[in-house]
């Protein structure tokens, strides 16, 4: 689909054309940040992705990183790291390069020897690498951006100093730091200021809403599927209208629509889809009664060979959990929550069960001390029969520091020290710290499903 009338391709060329606007003329910005917002997040990891490859429209060249800032003492050490094995495994550049008959001399061997040494300064080392990068590239007169665009932050001022020190050491010709702010918070208007001789912020006034509703609206008007589109889109106006009336209208058609459509897997999501929306009015009764519909109508179709009924189902029993929880139907909401994890396993889906149970024993934690104990072991034990690269991006650490307590307390030392090697090689040194951190702030929200992570 081509950018005309692409509205989500369009907003990245937005995006390009704000950086070609006001960073590619003035050779002395070396330092820019993007205030955006943070339900526009997805979307600048697009745009950082698009850029990372050869179909991208800034004239810079970017080195996208997304490494977590920990500390400052470790981040550029990480990022050397992680630069490595990237490029070590970008086989499409290599064969890029090689296509086009381009000259590319960067020796990367020189930097992984280099990282090992004990006596290396790694904020010093990150700069030499940007800048032998910057000058090995086939055309040297295009400047490199250091795309940073960490998956979280350990604490903001750490991370601004981090910067601060990387700028004071001295930032190579032709290189620029790319990062991101939240407009909100703008908790980098201080640095910017320092170094206001080299920085540049840029915003861009985004519909992505706007966007995403153009996308869902397209289509045939008279597909079920198109149809039914439009009616999430009016639900959501509804919600965010605070219009009860105006919900249930739009949630009935949606289900209308669907159930002429003849799919289970269609009518049964639209059941709690509308469940879903009416969280937001604490209409528990009609929730219960969607998402049992729901449930039955997923079974049937599953049962009929739709096997897209199966996430369907999963996702009926969280939500299904989280109005029990919200009831305070505890017990109720626990038992469903490792429902749902049972479930998980037996479609498949691994990684959904640990959440399913974290959240599960959580709600039971105060009241169930036998049972949290044996909910919080039973996950621990299946998650570390996964893979690591499973669950490197689930609840897996917090569901092993809750295993740790407990086998501390029991003073069970060798399944701490097991524990802790496990979690290490995914979470590296500090995991426990980060999950306290990181626990801190969630304990500030309700524990359900409606907003994990």
């Amino acid at each position: 689909m081509n950018n005309e009338h692409n509205p989500i391709a369009q907003l990245i060329t937005t995006i390009q054309q704000k950086w070609i606007d006001e960073v590619t003329p003035n050779n002395h910005i070396q330092l820019v940040r993007w205030l955006i917002k943070p339900d526009q997040a997805r979307l600048y990891e697009g745009f950082l992705r698009l850029e990372s490859t050869p179909n991208g429209g800034l004239p810079d060249v970017p080195i996208v990183l997304l490494t977590a800032f920990e500390n400052k003492e470790t981040h550029s050490r990480n990022l050397i790291k992680d630069w490595i094995e990237t490029f070590k495994k970008d086989k499409e550049l290599q064969k890029e390069l090689n296509a086009r008959d381009l000259k590319f001399d960067w020796n990367i061997s020189e930097y992984e020897t280099k990282l090992e040494n004990e006596d290396t300064d790694h904020n010093l080392l990150l700069l030499e690498m940007l800048s032998t990068f910057q000058k090995a590239m086939p055309n040297p007169q295009l400047h490199l951006a250091l795309s940073l665009y960490p998956y979280s932050v350990e604490e903001t001022k750490d991370y601004g100093k981090w910067i601060d020190h990387l700028i004071q050491l001295g930032l190579p010709d032709k290189v620029r730091i790319m990062f991101f702010d939240y407009v909100e918070e703008r908790y980098f208007d201080n640095l910017v200021k320092t170094h206001s001789d080299i920085a540049q912020s840029l915003a861009v006034p985004i519909d992505l809403q706007g966007a995403i509703n153009k996308i869902a609206a397209a289509g045939d008007p008279n597909d079920p599927e198109v149809q039914f589109r439009q009616c999430m889109i009016e639900m959501s106006k509804s919600v965010t209208k605070k219009n009860l009336p105006r919900l249930h209208t739009w949630g009935k058609k949606g289900l209308m629509i669907t159930q002429k459509s003849g799919s289970k897997s269609a009518f049964a999501t639209a059941h709690v889809i509308y469940a879903g929306m009416l969280f937001n009015f604490k209409e528990y009764q009609a929730i219960d009664e969607l998402l049992q519909k729901a449930m039955a109508i997923a079974k049937q179709g599953l049962s009929g060979g739709e096997d897209n009924c199966k996430p369907i189902i999963v996702q009926t029993y969280g939500y299904q959990a989280s109005c029990k929880q919200l009831q305070k139907q505890k017990d109720l909401a626990a038992d469903l929550f490792c429902k749902q994890a049972e479930t998980s396993i037996e479609f498949g889906f691994g990684p959904q069960a640990l959440t399913a149970w974290w959240l599960g024993y959580n709600v039971i934690k105060k009241r169930d001390k036998k049972r949290y104990a044996t909910v919080v072991t039973e996950a621990y034990q299946y998650g570390v029969s996964l893979a690591p690269e499973l669950i490197k991006s689930t609840c897996m650490a917090y569901i092993a520091a809750d295993y740790y307590n407990l086998c501390e307390k029991s003073r069970d030392l060798n399944e701490c020290e097991s524990v802790d090697v496990f979690m290490k090689e995914i979470e590296g040194e500090q995991w426990r710290t980060n999950v306290e951190a990181h626990r801190k702030e969630m304990e500030k929200k309700s524990l359900s499903i409606l907003n994990w992570f």
